[in-house]
């Protein structure tokens, strides 16, 4: 962007170029604002306010494919997906650590008692009081239960059966009461979660129905001890049963926020399901009863309406800006030399504005938009190229084609068929009409143009497998189409060359009829200037050919440049009169007239109302080179008169201006080279070479071609070129015999075989 914007301020200093950039400026962002403006219309639409059981008051269409989440249907799929999400499950590791340090604390209390008072020698009455006694308040057994319990033979053992009941019983979680479900979901696994000291988590995956309650364990607690210590008598088992049931305790609990998290976490990826309004599709017909389903339709028309419109032209308005950088980029990169033309941005904004609003009513048309390949038919895309084409270049038009092909893609929807239709259209109307020299090349250019649309729009119909009916008339309408856009350019260029003074190859091919009234008055009255005008021209159009300028605007450029001539032609050598002036006139007073002939051309192609494009080789083709041949005589009086005598070698220069287009820089050196290759003596090719490369040397010295924008290898091309006219020009021939020498030795070789 901060190269581009550079490459402006450098290319745009002089005024006219700073005047054409602010109406192409203006211009732009005038084109930007109504295509989005038509853009929008044909998008967003209006809305609709109906309730169920009304009567629609008019047909409802779609504008535009809307795409919709259909809210119910997600709904249910993210259901679905959040009931294979596992509820989330916490073991509270802190109450199995309490309940195992209360066994500790009951078994090293039952230990220390019998060591303290053995059972032989002790009351058990005895030893149960010190026993109870020795616990603490948390610890609390029923009396009969601490009894049984200081009477088992091996308390080590009975601790250990008794940890590993616990361990298991609370390592599997323990419910405080039956789950009931919070947040209403039909989930049947469950992730059971362990935590360890350092707060890492262990998960466990479970059915819901294997998680067990307090009473559940409970109940189930005999069978667990069973299980676990088989070799107890009843009486023991029971007794570990009852110490268990004391000290088992609920640690498992639900986690609602970890299994909400999880749950959203999933149902956040899951797509919604969608569902398609398509272009053109009729939700109501007039007269209808509005029902749930037509509202719900009309519903969601409305909502997007009023939700994309600020987006939609938001990013209109970025695409705009994108393409009208990268134009601007290419346009000052490499065709600059078109920014100081104002007539081109107001021609291309005419264009396009009549495309816009063209294809904007079109594809608001009825029955239209059903067929897009109709559709895209319709469109004058190729007039579009056509036109700039042959009125400005091939760049310009390559652009500006893209640009209706992006605008005619917007308007059909995004349409495939039109895309590729348009784009098929802009390039062959780019390249169709690139070498037709008359009119009638038109009808030619739009049958080609028909023909190849007929094959593009064969295979679009082929892979779109429409009917043979609908495609034979698809490529009837891909031929007219040709044809009608080429008479539509036909007709409008007169517009154009009339109303902008634009100067088409058409104009150019009628300026060089050499049977104009100017040029038989020239070469009647200027037959030497005629006929150097004619190889100068010959000249400047191979030349431009060579380097890819306008070559047929060099030929009438070099056909019309000395015109300023005929008015006083004996005066110049190339015309062989003797003008009884010349005598008498003074080195300056020559070279004014000479100079003259600059200003009487003007004069003359004003009045011959030629285009500005043509006068300027007449203005340009000396440049403001001095007439080395009068100037020497000047200095020769000068120095001859001794002091005081004065010469100013401006009187000696033309006034110019300096050549601005590669035609006239190129018409320059052909008028230089041409006139000085006719007084070689004896001219070969090998002088012709040193004089051709002398004269664009020179000319490059004197800064001649400055604003040219010749290069060194344009001029390299432009050489070789004049080397290959003046070489046929000047070829040597061989010299023919009189006839009395062919007489005389044909009579002396007959008599000589008579005598013998």
């Amino acid at each position: 962007m901060i190269y581009l914007f550079r490459m402006l301020r450098k290319s745009f200093r002089s005024s006219m170029r700073q005047k054409t950039v602010r109406l192409s400026f203006f211009l732009i962002l005038a084109v930007t604002f109504i295509a989005t403006g038509l853009l929008s219309i044909g998008i967003v639409g209006k809305t609709f306010d109906y309730s169920i059981g009304d009567i629609a008051r008019e047909d409802i269409r779609v504008p535009l494919e809307i795409n919709y989440k259909i809210e119910s249907e997600t709904r249910v799929e993210k259901m679905r997906v959040a009931e294979t999400v596992p509820l989330v499950f916490d073991v509270d590791q802190t109450v199995l650590i309490d309940r195992l340090k209360i066994l500790e604390t009951l078994f090293d209390n039952i230990e220390q008692t019998i060591r303290e008072y053995p059972p032989d020698g002790t009351d058990r009455t005895f030893q149960f009081m010190m026993l109870k006694g020795r616990l603490p308040e948390s610890i609390h057994f029923e009396d009969k239960v601490l009894f049984n319990l200081l009477q088992y033979p091996r308390p080590a053992e009975l601790r250990q059966i008794m940890r590993r009941i616990i361990i298991y019983i609370q390592d599997t979680g323990v419910l405080e009461r039956p789950y009931d479900n919070p947040l209403n979901l039909k989930n049947k696994n469950v992730t059971i979660r362990l935590f360890n000291s350092q707060d890492d988590a262990s998960e466990i995956s479970r059915g819901l129905d294997t998680l067990k309650t307090i009473d559940d364990v409970r109940r189930d607690l005999y069978t667990i001890c069973l299980s676990i210590a088989p070799n107890l008598n009843k009486d023991q088992l029971f007794l570990v049963f009852v110490v268990a049931g004391r000290l088992i305790h609920p640690n498992l609990g639900f986690n609602v926020d970890e299994t909400r998290r999880r749950i959203e976490e999933t149902t956040h990826g899951v797509k919604p399901v969608m569902g398609v309004l398509k272009k053109g599709q009729t939700l109501v017909r007039e007269g209808d009863t509005i029902t749930t389903d037509a509202l719900n339709k009309i519903s969601i028309l409305n909502n997007h309406a009023r939700s994309s419109k600020i987006n939609y032209i938001l990013g209109i308005l970025l695409l705009h800006l994108s393409f009208f950088i990268i134009f601007g980029y290419f346009l000052v990169e490499f065709h600059a030399k078109l920014l100081p033309d104002k007539k081109i941005p107001v021609i291309v904004f005419v264009i396009i504005l009549v495309f816009m609003v063209y294809t904007f009513f079109l594809s608001r048309t009825e029955n239209i938009l059903n067929s897009t390949v109709n559709f895209a038919f319709y469109l004058p895309i190729p007039a579009v190229t056509m036109i700039i084409a042959t009125l400005f270049n091939l760049f310009l038009a390559v652009i500006i084609g893209l640009y209706v092909i992006f605008f005619s893609f917007v308007v059909s929807g995004g349409s495939m068929a039109v895309i590729i239709i348009a784009f098929s259209s802009a390039i062959l109307g780019v390249f169709v009409l690139n070498n037709v020299e008359k009119r009638t090349g038109f009808l030619r250019g739009g049958l080609f143009l028909g023909l190849i649309n007929s094959l593009v729009v064969l295979g679009i119909c082929l892979m779109e497998e429409l009917s043979l009916a609908d495609t034979f008339k698809n490529i009837e309408l891909a031929l007219a189409s040709g044809i009608v856009n080429s008479i539509l350019v036909l007709g409008v260029f007169p517009l154009f060359e009339n109303m902008f003074g634009i100067v088409t190859k058409f104009n150019l091919l009628e300026l060089s009829d050499l049977n104009a009234p100017i040029f038989k008055r020239m070469l009647i009255e200027a037959p030497g200037t005629y006929n150097h005008s004619l190889m100068v021209a010959t000249m400047a159009e191979a030349a431009c050919k060579e380097i890819g300028a306008n070559y047929l605007l060099a030929r009438v450029g070099g056909y019309y440049h000395d015109i300023g001539k005929i008015a006083e032609s004996g005066i110049y050598i190339e015309n062989k009169v003797t003008d009884p002036r010349s005598k008498t006139l003074t080195p300056g007073e020559y070279s004014n007239i000479i100079i003259s002939h600059v200003r009487k051309g003007v004069d003359i192609a004003k009045n011959n109302k030629l285009p500005p494009e043509v006068i300027d080789f007449i203005l340009e083709h000396h440049g403001q080179t001095t007439m080395t041949y009068f100037y020497h005589q000047a200095l020769e009086a000068a120095e001859a008169g001794g002091k005081g005598a004065e010469v100013n070698k401006v009187e000696f220069q033309y006034p110019g201006p300096r050549p601005h287009s590669r035609e006239t820089a190129v018409v320059m050196l052909a008028d230089s080279i041409e006139a000085a290759s006719r007084s070689l003596q004896e001219p070969s090719y090998v002088k012709l070479e040193s004089l051709v490369k002398k004269i664009i040397h020179n000319k490059l010295n004197d800064d001649e071609l400055e604003f040219s924008s010749l290069t060194m290898a344009d001029l390299n091309k432009v050489q070789r070129a004049f080397m290959q006219v003046l070489n046929g020009f000047f070829h040597t021939r061989m010299e023919y015999p009189e006839q009395e020498e062919v007489r005389r030795l044909e009579q002396k070789v007959m008599n000589g075989k008579g005598e013998a």
